[in-house]
């Protein structure tokens, strides 16, 4: 049983923020936040913080009025000045008295007091947004340094920031990690070094000032079932950090919530659409209108409902005004389009802040001066597997957002796309046990010409097959960066085709040599993490990445009672097991029809195909049906309309299958071998088993138990919902460019 993994949001606002610190409220002379605490406590504890603070400007009053609810610590945002620089900065403070906190108000006017006070009282501290300019203070290379001699702690995601930001933050973090180049800066500034620890640690916290978006940013500590253990966890760097998307939806849902407080106040707000706004920024519980709201905008009402006003904001004030002309009319027009493109406005904004945060990491030498320019080689393109797929996302992505990454391919078959390089091959082999995938080998000159000619300055290999290693040594011949990810558990795989271990010991020897020869190397779970690092490697060159799912496309919505009949002529009230991915026999199918044969009154449907399909079909009893290759709507039908997703493999590095189970609504049982258990929560969105057997009673557990799976479903949804595909993969790619 894994650890208890116990969640706080950092950095977060209430109504006791009353400052004017943003241009937006000096305008309107409004204050920074309205929030009541007693809200944020709730939906804190909603969204599954185990530990509750609030985080308001150079105030403790806030938290205190939810002081003596459980979980509760005080806290507090400090703006503290650098003498010498004429700067100011924002110091998270945590687990304070209110003692404390009376000193620290007078200790502020001097930041080397301030810390060397925070570091003998053995309190949590952290540098917030780090490179934030703090009421117009200039971020020079002086004061980062300066914040390096004295911050072990940085706030590494702002929930109010753009997703690019955080690489670039933790990149200069890095490069100045470790006693020779900290006792280098207190020689260059003559001061005193009050870091406690050689590596900066990373903080994160929502920066929420609305009330919406509270807890959906969070920093993590293993373990940790007492305020005291959280608080030793963040001051000894013991940390993970996490967010749900960010972007600059956030940004505009404070402002339009703090705007709408401040109008309601002031009664500008008309009485008879009160109580719906109210509903919608989720600042009332009024269950009839909440009800009207969700039975509109759907089950995604969480997440949509201010978006779904926002963008009709214009249609409806048009509309309006088409209908009865008058100035009030005209008005809303105007203010309605002006809080609909007020989210451009917000994006452009956070670019500019992310240019010019690359600026100076460029001027810091922590970045090249070159623009990033990534060729992603990928040996498996245009076969249908993870990785493809994967990469299809990332070239959709490069070109949506103009991400200078451009997949490079090397196969016969002749096909274009944006942002997509075809090499084409000098000849090509069928991968061995799956003949139906050809690997092509590149001309290393014409590849060479490729990486030189246009420009890039980074190599990113998908997979190791003959483009990956060709790539992998192209790089080093042209001095460029090289990272690589482990999408497939290779060596697992050569013992299970070979039933040799030797083999799989030679395998793993020349993925270690690999790995060694990558600046960086990306593993899609803790699992493979953690086995490669008891394989000998380097835990600095690892980097955690988790992608996400389209839950657009993979939803209930999908689901058709009659889908089964139609399609297979099973009955309407049979019970359908599902399993999607590749039909081959690293993914322990074996046990799926073990499974199938004793529980005779369901139906067992594959989707997928593969070499070892075949074989299964000769072996599988009458109740196991066999659909091949699907996608699109309608795979996202078929998961939908099943029952219960049942995925016994035990190699998988990741588990995509799994999430989009997830997504459908459909509650999952996985092995507790591989990485796909990483994403159950056991006994809410689905079960882990151990064996065939296991698999079998878990499988007839659930499928007599029809309000179990009802009730798991919901929660099935709601996890696979905090993992966003767009946001996970760009941030999967600043990664890359920037780690």
């Amino acid at each position: 049983m894994e650890n208890f993994l116990a969640k706080v949001d950092l950095h977060l606002h209430s109504k006791a923020s009353s400052l004017q610190t943003a241009w937006y409220n000096k305008l309107f002379n409004c204050p920074e936040s309205f929030t009541d605490p007693k809200e944020i406590y709730k939906k804190l504890r909603a969204r599954g913080m185990s530990f509750i603070t609030i985080t308001d400007h150079d105030t403790i009053e806030g938290v205190l009025e939810i002081g003596d609810l459980p979980g509760v610590f005080l806290s507090c945002e400090y703006t503290v000045f650098i003498p010498e620089e004429k700067a100011k900065i924002h110091v998270l403070v945590f687990g304070l008295e209110e003692k404390l906190h009376m000193e620290l108000l007078y200790l502020r006017e001097n930041v080397y007091d301030f810390v060397r006070f925070l570091r003998d009282k053995g309190l949590a501290y952290s540098l917030a947004h780090p490179l934030y300019s703090v009421e117009g203070t200039k971020i020079t290379q002086n004061l980062v340094e300066k914040m390096v001699l004295l911050f072990d702690n940085w706030e590494g995601i702002n929930g109010t920031r753009g997703d690019g930001v955080r690489y670039i933050e933790e990149a200069i973090a890095r490069h100045y990690s470790g006693w020779e180049r900290i006792f280098q800066l207190a020689n260059k500034y003559n001061i005193e070094p009050l870091r406690q620890r050689e590596k900066i640690s990373f903080t994160a916290g929502s920066d929420d000032h609305g009330g919406l978006d509270v807890g959906r940013t969070w920093t993590a500590v293993e373990g940790a079932k007492t305020i005291e253990e959280l608080l030793y966890g963040i001051k000894e760097g013991k940390t993970k950090v996490g967010t749900e998307n960010l972007g600059e939806e956030r940004i505009l849902r404070t402002l339009v919530r703090v705007s709408y407080e401040f109008a309601k106040n002031k009664n500008y707000i008309p009485p008879e659409i009160a109580a719906l706004l109210d509903a919608t920024f989720r600042s009332s519980d009024q269950a009839m209108i909440y009800t009207i709201l969700e039975s509109y905008l759907g089950e995604d009402l969480k997440e949509k409902s201010f978006q779904e006003v926002v963008k009709n904001l214009p249609k409806m004030a048009i509309t309006k005004l088409w209908k009865t002309s008058s100035p009030r009319h005209l008005g809303e027009v105007f203010l309605s389009l002006f809080v609909h493109f007020l989210c451009a406005l917000i994006k452009y904004a956070q670019k500019r802040e992310e240019d010019r945060i690359k600026r100076l990491a460029m001027d810091l030498g922590i970045i090249n001066g070159r623009t990033p320019k990534v060729a992603y080689l990928v040996d498996t393109y245009p076969y249908v597997n993870g990785v493809t797929r994967s990469s299809e996302i990332i070239r959709e992505l490069s070109y949506n957002y103009d991400l200078p990454v451009y997949l490079v391919t090397c196969h016969s078959e002749k096909m274009e796309a944006q942002r997509m390089i075809r090499l084409e091959p000098l000849f090509e082999i069928p991968t061995p046990f799956y003949e139906e995938m050809k690997l092509g080998f590149p001309n290393m000159i014409e590849l060479l010409q490729l990486l030189e000619k246009k420009g890039f300055t980074q190599i990113h290999i998908a997979t190791p097959g003959p483009l990956g290693i060709m790539g992998l040594i192209a790089g080093y011949v042209l001095g460029l960066k090289i990272t690589s990810t482990y999408h497939t558990d290779l060596p697992t795989y050569a013992k299970i085709y070979t039933m040799d271990e030797e083999v799989e010991k030679l395998v793993w020897k020349a993925m270690k040599l690999i790995i060694d020869l990558t600046d960086r190397f990306f593993v899609p779970s803790e699992y493979y993490r953690n086995l490669l690092i008891a394989r000998g490697v380097n835990p600095e060159k690892l980097l955690v990445f988790r992608r996400g799912v389209d839950t657009d496309l993979f939803s209930p919505k999908w689901r058709d009672k009659t889908y089964w009949k139609w399609h297979l002529g099973i009955r309407e009230d049979c019970p359908v097991v599902l399993y999607v991915g590749r039909i081959s026999e690293e993914k322990n199918l074996d046990t799926f029809l073990f499974v199938a044969k004793h529980v005779p009154d369901a139906a067992f449907v594959l989707v997928g195909d593969g070499p070892y399909r075949k074989e299964l079909e000769e072996r599988a009893s009458a109740n196991v049906y066999f659909l091949g290759y699907k996608s699109g709507e309608e795979l996202a039908k078929i998961y939908a309309s099943a029952d219960l997703f049942l995925f016994p493999s035990e190699t998988e590095t990741y588990g995509l299958a799994v999430l989009e189970a997830l997504a459908s609504g459909l509650p999952v049982i996985v092995s507790h071998l591989g990485a796909t258990k990483e994403h159950i929560e056991e006994g809410k969105n689905g079960l882990i088993a151990n064996n065939p057997e296991d698999f079998l009673s878990k499988v007839s557990f659930m499928l007599s138990n029809k309000g179990l799976r009802e009730m798991m479903a919901q929660s099935a949804r709601e996890s696979a919902q905090k993992f966003d595909l767009v946001t996970s993969y760009k941030n999967y790619l600043y990664s890359i460019m920037f780690s």
